[in-house]
């Protein structure tokens, strides 16, 4: 077969799609014509089909070094060079073709979508005016003009037979969260034009209105056009993520981290997912990745924190957590992160911590955690200690309960163990979420409930558990009610408090039941570094003896586990 016919038969192959048969002759040229520019065009041309636009640069410059004024092999280049972000070198190859071609309308409707692509509005608008002069009917460009002029009403009267256009309507309509009209508008573009943008845009469209298989099925359906669609990679590993298919997840979101390596998106979702599955340290180095990509991020800063933390990695965590917290200050449960953290480190690293906390201390002096943990680092008594029980627990009380869980938590079983049924009129001091009176409840009794957590008490009236159910400060509502009760219970909530000498004074001579952390060793009570009390039992039963309590009993317990450690307690019942 001649040259000519066998390059006439690839150029057929290729305008039929059969690009495999159309390389291969073209290869074949190649190897008896090396600088072809033809031929170097049109497996350029293959190479962008592809979606390998880095091959297909290579082939455009090649042929370009052959054919210098083709203008043609100028704008194929432009395409993959946009294609690949390099929107500087693909301008200079739209201005090379308008050199040589000045009425070419799409290398103005190119560049206008590089500066469009570069947030450059008023360039991108001169660009798609300029395509319209030559040519006044050129939909695409007056379609581009009207989204980048973000002039719905234009894009409205465009629409009709007009995929891009409804696109773009439906985007708008995505974005304002208005997702069944973005769908519609999604549906009349995909029934026009086959195109993976459009598929991917509708399959996102359909997942927040519940339709996630015809979802899926636009994504496969996207990536059976673009293979390197990056939207229905993400979201198609999102989905299987979400099913617990995470093996082939995983595969997605490495092909799409592949095509897209500072999507930041995959970098995250791909980092939850590994953690999810415990795979700990891989999702550390995605989160590490996602974090370069955006260090202002203070999401991003944050998680990572965490993983660190579990890790006991305590100053890198901080590090990252206090990153995180100086961008977005608003994020009260990151304080109090930040202050868990120290409590942590100061185990391993006491001088570290009091510096990290005393630097802390001294940015943010009217903030209420640190005000408390450097008071407790310190051996101290916080100034603050009704206002930081307040705000702790009010930001605890979502995950209060599965937390006890987590921490085998052991107090409340067991003072229905010590107490069997109590009768009458029981208050319930720190009734948190009401686990105690949900456990202690019968017809024989009546319980009221004070917190100082307002989440806290509304957790607890789900229960239906409490005739009444107050926001007060305990010791505030002793005082200030002088309620008349058959019994008190206290169930970890002395430990928040040093001197408990008022408190006990205030509720004598009413039956007394309560927990305490315990430490034999203190003379009466020491804080410790996460703000909590320890007390000496026998300081406890000498103080009860005095106020007026006769039949005191100590039952001694791990009231809990915190840090893979045992937190040694007792319940004391006095009467």
């Amino acid at each position: 077969m001649s040259y000519q016919l066998m390059f006439q038969k690839a150029v057929e192959l290729q305008q039929n799609g059969a690009l495999n048969e159309a390389e291969q002759i073209y290869r074949q040229i190649l190897e008896t014509a090396p600088n072809n520019a033809d031929v170097l065009n049109l497996l350029g041309l293959i190479a962008q089909t592809r979606g390998i636009h880095s091959e297909a640069v290579g082939y455009f410059y090649r042929a370009i070094e052959n054919a210098p004024q083709h203008w043609p092999i100028f704008f194929n280049l432009a395409v993959s060079l946009g294609a690949l972000d390099k929107f500087l070198e693909a301008t200079e190859a739209y201005q090379k073709v308008l050199s040589l071609k000045p009425d070419c309308k799409e290398a103005h409707f190119g560049l206008g979508n590089l500066y469009w692509a570069q947030n450059n509005l008023d360039a991108a608008k001169e660009q798609f005016e300029a395509a319209l002069e030559l040519d006044a009917d050129y939909l695409e460009a007056a379609t581009n003009l009207a989204e980048v002029s973000d002039d719905t009403d234009s894009l409205e009267k465009l629409a009709n037979n007009n995929p891009q256009a409804l696109y773009y309507l439906g985007r708008r309509a995505f974005v304002a969260t208005d997702y069944t009209r973005a769908a519609e508008y999604l549906q009349q573009a995909d029934a026009l034009a086959d195109d993976d943008e459009i598929k991917a845009m509708l399959g996102e469209s359909l997942i927040p209105l519940g339709q996630t298989e015809p979802a899926q099925k636009m994504f496969y359906q996207a990536l059976n056009i673009n293979p390197h669609n990056v939207t229905a990679l993400m979201n198609l590993a999102d989905m299987e993520a979400d099913s617990h298919n995470f093996g082939e997840a995983e595969k997605l979101y490495k092909r799409g981290i592949e095509i897209a390596p500072e999507n930041l998106r995959l970098h995250t979702n791909y980092a939850e997912m590994l953690c999810r599955n415990r795979r700990t340290l891989e999702g550390l180095e995605e989160y590490r990745k996602a974090v370069i990509l955006a260090p202002q991020t203070p999401e991003l800063s944050y998680n990572l924190s965490l993983i660190l933390k579990s890790l006991e990695e305590y100053e890198q965590a901080l590090d990252l957590m206090f990153h995180a917290f100086y961008l977005a200050p608003e994020h009260t449960d990151w304080s109090l992160n930040i202050a868990e953290t120290l409590v942590l480190f100061n185990e391993q690293a006491p001088e570290k911590a009091r510096k990290i906390c005393e630097n802390w201390y001294q940015k943010m002096p009217e903030n209420t955690i640190v005000q408390h943990l450097w008071s407790a680092l310190n051996h101290q008594t916080a100034a603050n200690e009704s206002a930081y029980n307040q705000l702790l627990f009010d930001n605890f009380a979502a995950t209060y309960e599965q937390t006890l869980k987590n921490i085998q938590y052991a107090v409340v079983d067991k003072i229905a163990e010590l107490c069997g049924t109590l009768k009458g009129r029981i208050l319930d001091l720190g009734c948190g979420t009401g686990l105690a009176a949900q456990k202690l409840k019968t017809p024989e009794n009546e319980f009221v409930g004070v917190d100082i957590s307002e989440k806290m008490l509304d957790l607890a009236r789900q229960k239906n558990v409490y005739a009444d159910l107050q926001q007060d400060d305990i010791l505030a509502y002793l005082h200030d009610s002088h309620p008349n009760f058959d019994a008190v219970i206290a169930a970890d909530v002395f430990c928040y408090f040093g001197d408990l000498r008022p408190i006990i004074a205030a509720i004598a001579p009413t039956r007394l039941i309560f927990s305490v952390e315990t430490d034999s060793q203190a003379e009466k009570y020491t804080i410790q570094a996460n703000g909590r009390y320890k007390h000496n039992p026998e300081y406890l039963k000498q103080l009860l003896q005095n106020i007026g309590y006769t039949q005191i009993e100590q039952h001694d317990l791990v009231l809990r586990r915190e840090n893979g450690k045992d937190v040694a307690g007792c319940i004391i019942s006095a009467a």
